[in-house]
């Protein structure tokens, strides 16, 4: 580590996925000296891109965002921190952002709670009672909870959730109960149940697990206010929220690891490096894996006997795995839409078959590899979302005539599914394995089945493919069995049940998919705003949805037309190399 490093910041932030970056930018824009660490060798976390051959730009997280619109919350954080005019927000098609597709069967999914319900009833016509309750139902909890109050992190579980049954009114008996439980009570038969909640999947859970609650929130976000995506792919938040750190005299440094986060009698300290530099600061954001903060940067010897307690109760959502092509089409003109697609209808016979179905794809036990993948590989549904479609003016996506689909589904963490037991993860020895290059082969495979049907044509033009796995995930963003969506939304840890910004530490905060404003990159960019309010004493929120300016626009730099938000994401050193690079060749010149 350089000397020239302050050893003393106001506030130090660890982990810089959306959470941690949005904290440290509100924090820096509000006037604390702040360090933001990332031990990757580019910011974003999840919501970073990757490039393949100079021509390939893949979306890892950001597919597309509720909460966009006209006055809505991340509108005005990025007005408030002076970015409004460089990050744009394009609009997927408001008549269906969404499409349900299985063998006989589509529906699209619009804006507006009163058009979604008529699309579902043009589908379901003989369920149409059925769907006016469901729908009256969801619309009464997703529009009565507001995920972007700070005070769903204030106070204790009990008192947030009182408050949250206030507004949810006569609907709130129903925001607990699992959503396959709710479908079912409703009458649906096991198809439709099927169809109606394959987008739980969205939120890295199962309509056996996801509560209600969630479901509704999530649709919430999306037909209550649109579908969004930013210009220029999910790489532009973090340059972004670097212009703000850096120009309001913030640090960023990349491929540096925290070894431990001090704490002192109940206070934090700071944090140590890994080689032993240790740096101090009153206030400590944890923007990365709750699970791996306390256990392994905190540690047992930092945390009360109840704290170690409820951290070994956490349970982390389920995996998501990504397969990115490559494709020669032209999917540029194709419909501005996300497809989740069902393969078949062989395990909707009957209520007992789906749950079957989830357990033996999602939570296999002694199955052998090859045969877990092909079943997973014909029968898993997955989504299925194209970057070069959602922002047909990035060349960086695909070069004209061409395109990039991702395909997402869940997926078991086990590495004995994987053919990778009892190897390293962390030094990418796994990625030998013939077992597991022979299983990602097989699910490559299954999911151009799912682009197939989403795209007619694309799994015959295919260029190049790869999969990301749960030990990928866990490689590059250090999370806790490659959960990228932190913990679980189950009943025991959804909305108000999650942890808030505050914890039993003194001058240690949380912001990230954990967080009670989470899961999701609306939820964790509120949560990184949040932690910065309380580590100032001000709600930063409120005063941005009213119009206020957090940071001072003359400080930032102008950006060129050929900007690279990718390579403004690698830190302040980098950063600075380029511009002495610049300089240096402006006075050859």
């Amino acid at each position: 580590m350089s000397n020239q490093l302050d050893s003393r910041w106001d506030a130090i932030v660890v982990g810089a996925g959306l959470g941690g970056m949005s904290s440290a930018a509100c924090l820096a824009a509000a006037g604390k000296k702040t360090l933001l660490i990332e031990r990757h060798t580019v910011i974003g976390g999840s919501s970073h891109v990757f490039r393949r051959k100079k021509q390939w730009e893949y979306d890892c997280g950001v597919h597309y965002m509720g909460g966009c619109g006209p006055g809505e919350a991340v509108p005005a954080v990025m007005q408030g921190l002076g970015l409004d005019d460089r990050i744009e927000w394009l609009q997927l098609d408001p008549n269906g952002f969404d499409t349900v597709r299985g063998p006989d069967l589509e529906f699209k999914v619009p804006a507006g709670w009163d058009a979604y319900l008529d699309s579902l009833i043009r589908t379901f016509p003989k369920h149409e009672k059925k769907l006016r309750f469901y729908i009256r139902v969801m619309r009464k909890i997703g529009e009565g909870f507001d995920r972007s109050s700070m005070n769903l992190g204030q106070g204790s579980a009990f008192a947030r959730s009182s408050d949250a049954a206030k507004k949810v009114g006569w609907a709130m008996p129903f925001f607990m109960m699992p959503h396959a439980a709710f479908l079912a009570s409703c009458g649906f038969d096991p198809k439709t149940l099927l169809a109606l909640s394959v987008q739980d999947g969205a939120l890295a859970s199962t309509p056996l697990e996801l509560p209600v609650g969630m479901a509704a929130i999530f649709l919430q976000d999306y037909v209550g206010g649109g579908a969004w995506y930013p210009k220029g792919g999910g790489q532009m938040f973090s340059a972004g929220f670097a212009e703000v750190i850096e120009s309001h005299g913030g640090t960023i440094l990349t491929n540096t690891e925290v070894e431990k986060i001090i704490v002192e009698g109940g206070s934090v300290k700071g944090v140590k490096l890994k080689g032993g530099e240790a740096l101090s600061a009153p206030v400590v954001v944890s923007g990365g894996d709750i699970k791996r903060t306390y256990e392994d940067l905190v540690g047992r010897d930092g945390m009360t006997d109840s704290m170690a307690k409820k951290v070994d109760r956490m349970k982390m959502s389920t995996p998501l795995i990504n397969a990115f092509f490559s494709v020669k089409q032209d999917l540029r003109k194709s419909d501005n839409s996300n497809y989740f697609i069902i393969p078949s209808w062989d395990d909707a016979g009957s209520l007992m078959s789906l749950k079957d179905m989830g357990q033996r794809l999602l939570k296999p036990k002694g199955r052998e590899p090859v045969e877990w993948a092909m079943d997973y590989a014909a029968n898993q549904p997955a989504y299925v979302q194209c970057s070069t479609r959602r922002d047909p003016d990035n060349m960086r996506s695909a070069p004209l005539g061409h395109g990039v689909v991702e395909v997402q589904s869940l997926a078991p963490y086990d590495p004995a599914m994987w053919g990778i037991k009892g190897l390293d993860v962390s030094s990418g020895e796994y990625r030998d394995s013939k077992k597991y290059l022979q299983v990602k082969e097989i699910i490559i495979e299954g999911f151009a089945r799912r682009m197939e049907k989403a795209y007619p044509g694309s799994s015959l033009n295919v260029i190049d493919a790869e999969l990301g796995t749960p030990a990928a995930q866990e490689r590059f963003t250090f999370t806790s069995g490659g959960s990228a969506f932190g913990l679980q939304p189950n009943w025991r840890q959804i909305g108000p049940f999650r942890p808030g910004t505050k914890t039993e530490i003194k001058g240690l905060l949380l912001a990230g998919a954990s967080t009670v404003w989470g899961p999701g990159t609306v939820g964790s960019i509120l949560s990184g705003v949040h932690a910065a309010s309380v580590a100032t004493g001000r709600d930063l929120l409120k005063e941005m949805q009213s119009g206020g300016m957090i940071a001072d626009r003359s400080r930032m730099r102008q950006w060129p037309s050929d900007f690279d938000p990718l390579l403004e994401s690698r830190g302040s050193a980098a950063r600075k190399k380029r511009e002495a690079k610049g300089r240096k060749n402006s006075a050859i010149s």
